[in-house]
């Protein structure tokens, strides 16, 4: 155990790529890579993974994830999380639980990518007054104040990866946010000073120009004109019914008038009619701030096979196996990470030493 005073080397740049065990099946170590190179870390006491999710591993995305797993989805957290840990503690023997969990919402799928992947934002202006979210065919879906409000900004995705089993589509991947000039000039539609924005991951203006320049946000003189756009966008695949998105903004600006979302029972103070042209439509998919689920573990945090039977020295804390699943509250993951691993670190340290 260490001292008061003792020094503890950090790896920077050294990712870990293989848990090593002994022959009694006892994790004794790990092996990471630096500059090309192997490094070899010996594990005193025992090994515990703290790594993330895998919102940016396309293989686990398309594994796991409900709907279209990689142009359906969009994450806003860290770019770090590649499912590296699931992957080490799977080869170590471990087994999986709530893998596909995500606190997810619908966001913009923005232009900047990586991994092959579109990195989203936080997108805290859908349900804002002058604006509506409808699916592919251009019909409203669900009161849009459900995205950010709670409980249902946790568990919102489900809404929009549902599958159609007559069509055998995803209508609603993805979603359009449609909402007019008065909106627009109004506020930034993401959240600028936080995550993938504020962190120069993407960029986005205050006005929302840059990403009606770039062809993200569409922008038309009429709410006909918009529907066409929306109609010959490539991943709308010709779906869109003009005549129903007419409709659908119609019928929201009277409920504005009416002062009552009939329909869906939309928030009163959020009604705000779609009226001052020009129009705008961007596109929304599931996503947020990172997975939960991963891998098979119990409440000290051991890690388990699928057996439910520890893997001697192995253990794991924050969203590698979430305690916390679809729901989350800002801090939640750093919270659990702390709880957890002073619980964990406890255990570890009355751990008799590892032998090879």
């Amino acid at each position: 155990m260490k001292k008061q005073g003792d020094k503890i080397k950090v790896c920077w740049e050294t990712p870990a790529v293989e848990i090593l065990k002994n022959a009694k099946g006892e994790v004794v170590g790990a092996v990471g890579v630096r500059a090309g190179k192997k490094v070899i870390v010996r594990a005193k006491k025992a090994v515990v993974l703290c790594t993330g999710g895998y919102e940016y591993s396309r293989a686990m995305r398309s594994a796991f994830l409900e709907g279209p797993g990689i142009n359906g989805w969009a994450f806003y957290g860290t770019t770090s999380n590649t499912g590296d840990g699931i992957a080490m503690g799977m080869a170590a023997g471990a087994g999986l639980q709530k893998t596909g969990k995500s606190a997810a919402r619908v966001i913009v799928p923005t232009q900047a990518k990586f991994n092959g992947m579109r990195i989203g934002s936080i997108t805290p202006s859908v349900g804002s007054p002058n604006s509506i979210v409808i699916d592919n065919y251009g019909k409203r879906y669900e009161a849009e104040t459900k995205v950010t409000d709670n409980p249902s900004r946790y568990f919102f995705y489900k809404a929009a990866v549902q599958f159609d089993i007559s069509s055998l589509t995803y209508p609603r991947t993805p979603s359009w946010m449609i909402f007019d000039e008065k909106l627009r000039s109004s506020k930034s539609l993401v959240a600028l000073g936080i995550s993938v924005v504020g962190f120069g991951l993407v960029d986005w203006d205050k006005e929302n120009l840059k990403a009606i320049e770039s062809g993200l946000i569409l922008k038309a003189d009429t709410i006909e004109e918009l529907a066409e756009k929306i109609r010959n966008h490539p991943e709308n695949k010709k779906r869109m019914v003009p005549a129903n998105l007419v409709e659908t903004v119609k019928r929201f600006n009277q409920f504005c008038d009416d002062k009552k979302d009939a329909d869906f029972n939309r928030r009163p103070a959020t009604l705000g009619k779609i009226e001052q042209g020009p129009f705008y439509a961007m596109p929304l998919v599931a996503g947020g701030p990172n997975t939960k689920g991963g891998l098979l573990a119990n409440a000290d945090r051991e890690v388990l096979t699928w057996e439910g039977k520890p893997i001697p020295h192995l253990y794991c804390v924050g969203e590698i196996a979430s305690a916390l699943k679809f729901v989350y509250q800002g801090g939640g993951n750093l919270t659990e990470c702390l709880v957890y691993g002073r619980h964990c670190g406890k255990i570890v340290a009355k751990l008799p030493d590892t032998k090879l």
